[in-house]
């Protein structure tokens, strides 16, 4: 039994396998590095979708012997990226390698193993080149390595295509002769040609596709009937020029110009507007530069509305608006002040005769008795009259073209009271009269 069972383990042993026809094919279909470029190879051009069909099979039938699911995965992310068109896709190593969480030496070594398969084909080695330098512009940039997605020819032998010319422009035809056409009206899926509803494993579609976009107009029934059944385009109604501001200013030119040129001057020195664009800001200035304002009165308005609106703790999403509610509520205000209050649909009272006060005074006024008028109004000095804000720029404005008002001031209340109202700019104004009469000479002229 031991010599039988010798025996026979040695004629087990010494007994061939049959060879694999179908592995030696395959092995014998990698592509040597001489032809994986586009201009060589004989494979045919691809879309991503069929392409990675091919891929998947192809690693399955043990095309490659080293290729494997991490080869699937590599070609994943390369047909995700890849043109619908052309089929070309950029090899982006360095996005690749964080994306998959691979090494770059395996996405390397991966995409080598696609392009013996006869899958991947250079469109265009990666190189130092500088390829701004040749499209015309500054600055460099160096010439991406870009893939054009490709289908060897041993799966079109493998499934039966039949298959029109060589190389990279090679096509495979369909026979549809026994099969119903689908209405192009039932066919919902953009990107799915009519061919894909057969479901068919022995017959592949096309490599590459041309699909109509939704929406196109389908020319039925020849020429005369295309323009009827094209379907109306719908065009967005165009917005009317505005003529008036929104306090009702007319818009010309110079305020437009005038307005930009404030909102880019403005919008920096101003923290809580700078939230709206400069075209939102010059729309809302119309107004400002309508009643004449100065930058001074634009930034000193503006920083007691930030004040009123409490920007610290808050930031207005639409600054613009905030400022256009601003101005319509002060112009209201203002018409209410210049008009008083609204007019009464009450009848208005018959006047009623003067007093005897009144008529006392009026007679005095009428023969200049200045002894029977008891008493004027009084007005404060200067010092003590406190000045708004406006009045305060406008004030300090009125030197540039009248500087003799702060000699005015000093002649009257002495130099310390026109240095207090019109401070450091009128120092330098007396300053330099006080230059000007040492030296002899007469300034300001008059």
């Amino acid at each position: 039994m031991l010599l039988c069972g010798v025996l026979v383990s040695s004629a087990v042993k010494s007994t061939p396998k049959p060879p694999d026809t179908a592995g030696a094919e395959l092995s014998a279909s990698l592509v040597p590095d001489k032809d994986q470029v586009l201009s060589r190879t004989r494979s045919r051009r691809s879309g991503p979708r069929r392409w990675l069909r091919s891929v998947e099979w192809l690693v399955a039938s043990g095309l490659h012997p080293r290729a494997s699911a991490t080869t699937v995965e590599v070609a994943r992310d390369l047909a995700v990226r890849m043109n619908f068109d052309t089929g070309e896709v950029r090899y982006c190593l360095v996005g690749m390698v964080e994306r998959l969480g691979l090494s770059r030496a395996t996405v390397s070594r991966h995409v080598a193993y696609l392009r013996e398969m006869g899958s991947l084909v250079w469109s265009e080695r990666g190189s130092r080149a500088n390829v701004r330098r040749a499209r015309g512009l500054k600055g460099y940039a160096a010439t991406a390595t870009v893939y054009a997605a490709v289908i060897p020819a041993v799966y079109d032998r493998a499934l039966g295509h039949t298959v029109v010319g060589s190389g990279y422009t090679a096509r495979i035809i369909v026979d549809r002769r026994d099969t119903t056409p689908v209405p192009a009206n039932l066919v919902e899926a953009v990107d799915n040609p009519a061919v894909d509803n057969l479901s068919s494993g022995e017959v592949e579609t096309p490599s590459l596709t041309v699909v109509k976009e939704v929406g196109q107009v389908q020319v039925v029934g020849g020429e005369d009937s295309s323009t009827e059944q094209a379907r109306p385009a719908e065009s967005t109604p165009r917005r009317k020029k505005r003529k008036l501001t929104i306090l009702g200013y007319k818009i010309t030119a110079d305020r437009i110009d005038r307005a930009r040129k404030l909102a880019i001057s403005v919008r920096p020195l101003v923290n809580w507007i700078q939230g709206a664009t400069h075209d939102q800001l010059s729309w809302v200035m119309l107004d400002m530069v309508a009643k004449d304002w100065s930058q001074t009165q634009i930034l000193l308005w503006l920083r007691d509305l930030g004040q009123e609106l409490g920007v610290r703790r808050w930031r207005p999403r639409f600054p613009h608006r905030a400022i256009a509610a601003a101005m319509r509520r002060q112009d209201h205000e203002e018409v209410q002040r210049a008009h008083g209050h609204r007019p009464s649909t009450e009848p208005v009272p018959a006047p009623s005769t003067p007093n005897d006060a009144f008529r006392q005074a009026r007679e005095a006024l009428r023969n200049h008795d200045v002894g029977a008028v008891v008493s004027y109004g009084t007005y404060g000095q200067h010092d003590s009259v406190t000045l708004s804000q406006w009045e305060a720029v406008q004030q300090q404005e009125a030197l540039a073209d009248f500087p003799e008002l702060v000699l005015a001031a000093a002649r009257i209340g002495g130099r310390e009271q026109a240095i207090a109202a019109y401070g450091s700019q009128g120092a330098r104004i007396l300053d330099l009269h006080t230059e000007f009469q040492t030296a002899g000479l007469s300034w300001p002229a008059g």
